[in-house]
């Protein structure tokens, strides 16, 4: 499956940012795959399950703390949403790289689709890439940084590749891959 991600440069050190997202009650503040967290740890190990609702769905679904390395990484996974066509279960990923103009956040959401989800991937892909610029420059406002305002996004097939930066140094211009 292939899988989206953009970042965005916030003047705050790595550790205020790291804070901030490990408390997933924060996702629905800036993420439009997160309606609200309904019960869950304050703070994220790896293993913590939250019940969350999602946009569009009358049940509730689990995330789960899928990675923790404070300051580093941290990633999430919903558990197998169910949808006539297939489940799908997102994975968002969040990298932190300090800098000296502050961090840049990295987030990547890999849609896992399964039965008939598999030919709506596309489409799955396509929300992700206009979504996800929108939703870090958000991210960046609500921890005070009104200079996040470029998103770089790109779309990338999954395998030992996707993981690899480009090294294009083109980090500071919003554009899409």
């Amino acid at each position: 499956m292939p899988h989206v991600s953009a970042n965005v440069q916030v003047s705050r050190p790595a550790e205020e940012i790291f804070s901030f997202l490990r408390d997933p009650r924060n996702l629905a503040e800036w993420s439009s795959s997160i309606d609200r967290v309904i019960e869950g740890p304050i703070a994220t190990a790896l293993g913590d399950e939250y019940t969350c609702k999602f946009p569009g769905r009358r049940r509730t679904h689990r995330l789960r703390c899928t990675a923790s390395t404070p300051v580093e990484y941290l990633a999430f996974r919903g558990a197998g949403m169910w949808t006539p066509l297939g489940r799908h279960s997102p994975e968002l990923e969040f990298r932190l790289s300090p800098g000296s103009r502050g961090t840049t956040v990295t987030v990547s959401v890999k849609p896992h689709l399964d039965g008939g989800m598999i030919i709506l991937a596309p489409l799955v892909t396509m929300a992700w890439r206009r979504d996800l610029p929108a939703e870090l420059r958000c991210l960046a406002e609500l921890l005070g940084d009104r200079t996040g305002a470029d998103a770089d996004t790109h779309t990338d097939a999954v395998g030992p590749a996707a993981d690899q930066d480009a090294g294009d140094g083109r980090d500071a211009a919003p554009s899409v891959r």
